[in-house]
């Protein structure tokens, strides 16, 4: 992988990119000068990982698409839920204010956003994303991003992501230390027509959910363990989830493992 720095680009963001060139295995710090970033993706064969103090992007020669940070869809559901509208999610989820939750699958961020601006300040919201440019690109992202609604930039900000496999995460931490923990398995339904989708395919994790998923979650989570999931499941309906009906016609529903009443 090359890192290199956005034109117009000073030493802040050079020092940056020398920190990540030494942090990443195989990756070199290159300086871009005026080449084409077409031509030199096309001309190197490997990712080009480019800093700019507006937010990261990354670039892969296969889909020449720059996988970067926005909020997506998260700006239109947060914006619902200001007006006292129900967001699926958070229903699932039954969040209030002052409650934990561990997105296990981070990705683009869009539901820990959603979830961090319902728990508040009082509310904290970790995020796990296996793959470290994408958790880069993410973290900063959070930062750097503003939209026109204070609490929703706080609501980023307050966001902690974690670059780490999400099973050894659950392993590493105590018993109930999440109200909920959260399931968004990348492309268990894939749909590629979203160039933002095609330009995080190359970098993301694959990897299934197991019942030792399940068991670590339901052992770290005091309340609940939701998944985002395409439905209908019969595999993830024999690991114990109840999905929640839905009215509209969508392909995917919230399925919810209650931890009360369970044994531990």
């Amino acid at each position: 992988m090359i890192i290199t720095i956005g034109k117009n680009m000073g030493d802040r963001s050079r020092r940056e990119a020398l920190v990540l060139a030494d942090k990443w295995e195989e990756a070199v710090y290159r300086e871009r000068g005026k080449k084409s970033l077409k031509k030199w993706l096309k001309d190197a064969e490997t990712p080009i990982y480019v800093v700019s103090e507006t937010g990261d992007k990354l670039y892969h020669p296969d889909t020449m698409h720059p996988l970067f940070f926005h909020p997506s869809m998260a700006w239109i559901r947060v914006l619902r839920l200001a007006e006292g509208k129900s967001d699926p999610m958070i229903t699932a989820m039954q969040l209030k204010e002052g409650m934990t939750v561990l997105d296990t699958t981070l990705g683009f961020a869009s539901d820990s956003i959603v979830a961090s601006y319902v728990v508040g300040k009082e509310g904290s919201i970790t995020g796990i994303e296996k793959n470290p440019y994408i958790g880069a690109i993410i973290k900063k992202g959070l930062r750097v991003w503003k939209q026109d609604m204070d609490a929703f930039n706080e609501a980023m900000n307050r966001i902690i992501v974690k670059t780490e496999d999400h099973l050894d995460y659950l392993k590493s931490i105590p018993n109930n230390t999440f109200d909920v923990v959260y399931f968004d398995p990348m492309f268990q339904k894939a749909v590629y027509s979203s160039s933002h989708l095609a330009a995080i395919r190359p970098f993301a994790c694959y990897g299934s959910l197991g019942l030792r998923h399940i068991k670590e979650a339901l052992r770290v989570a005091k309340q609940r363990v939701v998944i985002k999931s395409s439905y209908p499941n019969e595999y993830l309906e024999s690991l114990g989830f109840t999905f929640i009906k839905r009215r509209s016609r969508t392909s995917f529903r919230y399925g919810v493992i209650e931890k009360k009443g369970r044994e531990q």
